[in-house]
């Protein structure tokens, strides 16, 4: 009975996060984005084009090898050291309590990254804002004899680019999805750190390190606005979202109270007898 609860858990993880996962991958492959207008003495959308440095399939590589290693050496070596779980019965085994946390950890961290990037992608498709290299990328020519291209507004304008992705691409500007997730995985990261990876060598190696990754994050937000991808306030936008999503997952989903983290500070109740000893002693 214990086995079959635990196998029906694992198939009711995959269908919540396939659930997430599915209409996220339905909108990057099918979606349109709003067709939004511009300004012409908008210079905001009048920068270069540039190739981006951290491409959408390196940041995640990145973001979940790190979660991933994190994870699995901390279970580790705390089953090690006799802190992890019991072990599981599942499929006529014994599975053992590092692996199990290592799984339960993972998956809460990929429904939350899916979540997150539903989030700001859906925001990217309903907005439509366009990003600051738009001018360069479609050359826009607005048909002067449309009355919706009035006060200076374009609404009905034709691109003279060629690209396909990238007049796609170029009105998926708002909120950064890099962003996000770059955030996100630095706020659970340095979470998870915090609650299980205890070690006495050295007060502030763990610290050091979630500053490391906090400041890696920044880069990636930095990265964007230089490589004229993103506005300014798209990459703290995306910050928000990954930041906001990563506190959810971690406390009411991953519930670090487990742990040893205890829920609420109660202080201490005094001592009933505050006298000195020698004057009690009289």
């Amino acid at each position: 009975m214990a086995m079959d609860r635990i196998i029906w858990k694992i198939i009711l993880d995959f269908l919540v996060l396939a659930c997430v996962a599915f209409p996220l991958l339905a909108l990057l492959l099918w979606g349109e984005p709003y067709q939004r207008g511009y300004f012409e003495d908008d210079m905001s959308i009048r920068l270069p084009f540039k190739d981006q440095t951290i491409s959408e399939g390196l940041l995640a590589g990145l973001g979940f090898g790190l979660i991933i290693c994190t994870v699995v050496i901390t279970e580790l070596v705390r089953d090690k050291q006799g802190k992890g779980v019991g072990e599981k019965f599942l499929l006529g085994g014994l599975v053992s309590g590092w692996i199990w946390e290592s799984y339960a950890t993972i998956g809460i961290f990929a429904f939350g990254a899916a979540c997150q990037q539903l989030t700001s992608n859906l925001a990217k498709y309903v907005i439509g804002r366009l990003r600051p290299h738009f001018y360069d990328v479609c050359r826009p020519i607005p048909n002067p004899s449309s009355p919706l291209n009035s006060l200076d507004y374009i609404q009905d304008y034709t691109c003279s680019g060629t690209n396909e992705y990238r007049l796609n691409d170029m009105r998926l500007s708002f909120p950064s999805a890099h962003s996000s997730f770059a955030m996100y995985c630095a706020f659970f990261f340095i979470f998870y750190v915090q609650v299980k990876g205890k070690w006495r060598g050295s007060k502030l190696l763990r610290h050091g390190v979630q500053y490391a990754v906090l400041i890696a994050a920044w880069y990636v937000g930095l990265s964007r606005v230089v490589e004229h991808m993103h506005h300014w306030s798209d990459v703290a936008a995306g910050f928000l979202i990954g930041a906001v999503y990563a506190i959810l997952v971690f406390i009411f989903i991953l519930k670090p109270k487990k742990y040893g983290i205890p829920a609420t500070w109660e202080p201490q109740p005094a001592p009933h007898n505050t006298l000195p000893r020698p004057v009690l002693s009289r």
